[in-house]
């Protein structure tokens, strides 16, 4: 029995690839029969990718910023712990708001939390609809 040969893929095709992926109008399942693929080596490119984007954005700050690459990776990890947690806040708001509307007799449903009024106010300063 012969083994099969190990086939190598440039960058472009595998950001390519994920990137369809990611779109969300194909399954990984799909995209890998018609590209020829196991369905694994889409999450693993998808993870190398991420793993390179991330390594890009410390030079990024080290060329930038003036910093060492140490320094760097910190400011790197802090944003994306800045970005986790502003997401877990606003998920967080969202399930309040949600929760005052579905149980309106609440003495917790006095009204928006009012992050939810400021940002509609700043959204029509800024010339958006809230």
């Amino acid at each position: 029995m012969k083994k099969k040969q190990r086939q190598y893929h440039d960058l472009d095709y595998k950001r390519r690839i994920v990137a369809e992926y990611l779109n969300g109008n194909i399954s990984a399942d799909d995209l890998a029969k018609r590209e020829g693929l196991i369905r694994g080596q889409i999450y693993k490119w998808r993870s190398q990718l991420d793993q390179r984007q991330r390594l890009e954005r410390v030079e990024v700050i080290a060329d930038t910023e003036g910093v060492t690459l140490e320094q760097a990776r910190r400011i790197r990890d802090l944003e994306e712990e800045l970005l986790a947690t502003k997401q877990k806040l606003a998920q967080t708001v969202l399930e309040n708001e949600l929760l005052k509307k579905l149980q309106p007799n609440s003495p917790y449903a006095s009204g928006s939390s009012g992050y939810i009024d400021m940002k509609r106010l700043l959204a029509r300063s800024k010339g958006r609809a809230g």
